[in-house]
């Protein structure tokens, strides 16, 4: 519920309250509005688009803005008409408490945008300088005068970057996103699938780590690549191996990273397609960015608890505020802990985060922010393998219970990450951004996999295995953004340099001489095993760089017309050291120099609630394949072609998008005979095969009417052989893995009168079968359904019930071979969550 604003003394506001673009330098004054006036302000905040038609520099008063307010609050849609415009509203509280306004959609002065948002309301303006403005009653309906003497409010752009979805109460994105392009746009003005999965959805679902975000984010599967903390992301059937830290791009090793802990985010972001511009390298399906949270010019704390199934107890503590009087230097710490059993026998999850982070305004125009986290994950009994299936690829009766793991086995990660941005605004409306990060990764595992017996068809061999990790990585990016007038009118521009270095030092590494059991899956005890001696006669280093410079221009070619033309130009180098037993060595090496990726998209402008858009976008993988004449392969090339419409509904409170998408990735290797290779050489390969997914995604997202919120996709895949590669002749079925058909649908109610304290909601995921031909490994078709019901106990204090896979439905999370890679997703279970805010 919103609160009634207050006075405050009066402060400079931080600098990333400031539009993004604009032409005009202001100085703001600002006073704090409560948590919740401010939560509304960001839910419905969006990137200010200055008029682009005037040759000369207009006014503050006269500068045209583009306005997405909804109707509701008028407390709500002030704020949210001070973060769009980058003005200041002053007005006493006994005017603005209680009244609502019908919104405003469309480009205006702030002045005229403002008078429209009071129509009605028995307010008008009574003065308005330089973007300052204060309201007071209409002589019709009160007396200025009077108003006068009240204490005054100031109700200004919040202080909180664009985008943020904390507290917003919103399945939506509640602003700008710049995952696609580096340009902060909506969703209506980005050529391509992007989905949001904000806090409000994180925390109503009880979703604690990646993999759980990935159940309702639209297009996106995981398989657990051998044990259940190798996590794998999908979309549009590739692989997701890049991801984005606060928009600076960073490799996914699921063998090291740990993705088990939320809490320090703010939201999830989930491009589909392409990523190349953003990531240089990588699959044509996507990635995945995680934005942290930030810091805030108001105190703000939460304490949460929460107890589940099989012993799952988690705490959070979240404090952020000023750390000085001025609020030019702000702060923000998050602890998370976690202790927990599974639903498989003698595997538990022990996960700890702590996260750091200070924001300073150095002037006017600069802001510094350095932080830090670490964050580890100790999985005592976790498993390297999962289940097999009977040798015609029939599932065997397992337990839902069941490891095949000794009790001995374990998957250890940890962390360490340290980040400085510094942003600075130039008076031209121009942005320049420099961002370093540091991730250090380890892994540390104990564990056993299975074989088959030729002499038996039910009995496995077990073998063991023990390795430690460490990657080690390095991000620099440095970007400038801002307007650029040609022509008469104002486009806008990006322009970059990214530099990216990785280390690894994995091992010793090893495997025992006298350990080779035979173990029959279904009556086997994984107590039965004592752990072997490892003979650790296994290491490997390995090196990779990649420098880039990247642009991206949106032109505004007509007033519904916009085409964004991007391009990246990278180097990338890998080499590889592996040392295995006394005497194999191996060494691999690849270079590839001035890789140009080019990207395009068109956005036009239909109406008021439609856009339509059309993109391709391209990326590129390095292989290390040697072709008939020694050289390397060229890379191996994705594209991502799209076209789709974007819709905006209730006043921009519900978000829509339906599109069509066909993906390539081609210069895929095909063995040659041996004849067509160089002398000396043992194989080679010629860059021929090809693959090719097709499909068609729906989305919405937001809240249609007031209190109920819903996220909701679908998507139809297929893909093939295009032609053939050393992996499939052409023709030949690709990534039968994914479904071909994904359903999903998160909503929540929020009921009305009396029991408005109160919220229930559920959840639903479908999907079609999924096979592994070559294994002949076949699961049908399956629904999952979640429900959720919440009480706000008091102003602060709020209680949530969380019941998962109610139906109880047995089922795999992931298939695999005949010998492992199955796992089954986790049975029924309830998760109740306390969270008490200051």
């Amino acid at each position: 519920m919103s609160q009634p604003l207050h006075t405050a003394p009066l402060r400079r506001l931080p600098l990333h309250a400031q539009p993004v673009q604009g032409s005009i330098s202001r100085q703001f004054i600002s006073s704090p509005i409560r948590a919740t006036t401010l939560a509304f302000a960001a839910l419905l905040s969006l990137t200010c688009i200055p008029s682009t038609q005037a040759q000369t520099e207009p006014t503050a008063q006269q500068q045209q803005h583009r306005f997405q307010i909804a109707p509701g609050s008028l407390v709500a849609a002030l704020a949210s008409f001070a973060a769009q415009a980058g003005a200041n509203v002053s007005a006493p509280p006994e005017l603005v408490s209680g009244k609502n306004t019908a919104g405003l959609q469309g480009s205006f002065s702030a002045a005229e945008a403002l008078q429209r948002l009071l129509a009605g309301t028995g307010l008008e303006v009574a003065s308005g300088q330089n973007g300052n403005f204060v309201l007071r009653a209409t002589v019709a309906t009160g007396n200025a005068a009077s108003a006068g003497s009240l204490p005054e409010v100031v109700v200004t752009a919040p202080s909180l970057p664009p985008g943020r979805t904390e507290g917003a109460d919103s399945y939506a994105a509640t602003g700008p996103s710049s995952t696609a392009t580096r340009l902060n746009l909506s969703q209506r003005e980005t050529p391509q699938s992007v989905s949001v999965i904000t806090r409000e959805h994180m925390d109503d679902r009880g979703f604690q780590s990646l993999d759980e975000v990935a159940l309702d984010a639209t297009g996106i599967t995981t398989r657990q690549l051998g044990g259940g903390e190798r996590t794998q992301f999908f979309a549009r059937g590739f692989a997701i191996n890049t991801f984005l830290a606060d928009g600076v791009p960073l490799d996914f090793d699921y063998d090291t990273e740990g993705v088990a802990t939320l809490a320090m985010y703010d939201r999830v972001e989930v491009l589909r397609g392409a990523s190349g511009l953003m990531t240089g390298t990588g699959n044509p399906s996507g990635t995945i960015s995680l934005v942290r949270k930030r810091p805030t010019a108001t105190p703000q704390a939460s304490i949460t608890g929460s107890y589940g199934s099989w012993a799952n107890r988690r705490g959070e503590l979240d404090v952020a505020g000023p750390l000085n009087a001025a609020a030019t230097l702000r702060g923000r710490t998050v602890v998370a802990l976690q202790d927990s059993n599974t639903f498989k026998r003698a595997y538990e999850h022990q996960r700890r985060l702590v996260y750091g982070t200070v924001e300073a305004d150095l002037n006017a125009n600069t802001v510094l922010s350095i932080g830090g986290y670490y964050n580890r994950e100790d999985n005592p009994g976790a498993d390297w393998n999962g289940l097999p299936t009977a040798r015609d690829g029939s599932f065997l009766p397992f337990d839902r219970s069941t490891r095949l793991t000794p009790d001995w086995a374990y998957w250890n990660k940890e962390n360490t990450s340290v980040f400085a941005e510094l942003e600075h605004n130039l008076d031209n409306g121009w942005t320049a951004q420099t961002t370093a990060r540091a991730l250090r990764s380890k892994m540390d595992m104990k564990g056993t996999y299975l074989y088959p017996l030729e002499d038996s068809d039910t009995l496995f061999g077990q073998g063991a295995g023990a390795y430690i990790y460490e990657k080690t990585q390095y991000s620099l990016d440095a970007m400038a953004k801002g307007p650029w007038t040609v022509g008469g009118r104002t486009h806008d521009v990006v322009v970059g340099a990214s530099l990216r270095r990785s280390s690894n030092d994995d091992g010793p590494g090893g495997w025992p001489s006298d350990y080779a059991p035979t173990i029959d899956p279904l009556s086997w005890d994984p107590g039965s095993q004592a752990m072997p001696s490892f003979n650790y006669q296994w290491g490997r280093t390995a090196m990779q760089r990649q420098y880039g410079i990247y642009g991206t221009v949106r032109l505004h070619v007509a007033d519904p017309l916009h085409v964004l033309v991007g391009a990246r130009l990278d180097s990338y180098q890998y080499q590889q050291e592996i040392v295995s037993g006394p005497t194999f060595r191996g060494h691999s090496a690849y270079r590839v120099s001035s890789e140009f990726t080019p990207y395009l998209g068109l956005v036009y402008t239909l109406n008021d609630q439609h856009s339509v858009y059309a993109s391709w976008a391209s990326i590129f993988q390095p292989q290390n394949y040697e072709s008939a004449n020694g050289s390397l392969l060229d890379p191996v090339q994705g594209t991502n072609l799209e076209l789709g419409l974007k819709g905006e509904y209730f006043g921009g409170r519900l978000t829509g998008s339906a599109a069509v998408f066909q993906v390539n990735q081609d210069n895929l290797p095909m063995a040659l005979a041996l004849a067509n290779c160089a002398p000396g050489a043992t194989e080679c390969y010629a860059p021929a095969g090809e693959v090719r997914a097709r499909g068609a995604e729906f989305e919405l997202a937001g809240e249609p009417v007031p209190g109920w919120s819903i996220a909701t996709g679908y998507t139809y895949y297929t893909a093939r052989h295009i032609k053939a590669s050393s992996e499939a002749a052409a023709g030949t079925p690709f990534d039968t893995q994914t479904p071909r058909h994904l359903f999903k649908l998160a909503t929540r109610w929020r009921l009305p009168g009396a029991w408005n304290d109160w919220s229930i909601g559920a959840s639903l995921r479908t999907r079609s079968n999924t096979r592994l031909a070559q294994y002949n490994v076949y699961q049908g078709g399956y629904t999952i359904m979640d429900v959720m019901a919440a009480w706000q106990v008091s102003r602060n204090l709020d209680i949530r019930l969380n019941l998962n896979n109610i139906f109880d439905k047995t089922y795999y999370q992931n298939i695999g071979s005949t010998q492992d890679n199955n796992h089954f997703g986790a049975p029924r279970n309830a998760l109740i969550t306390a969270r008490y805010q200051f």
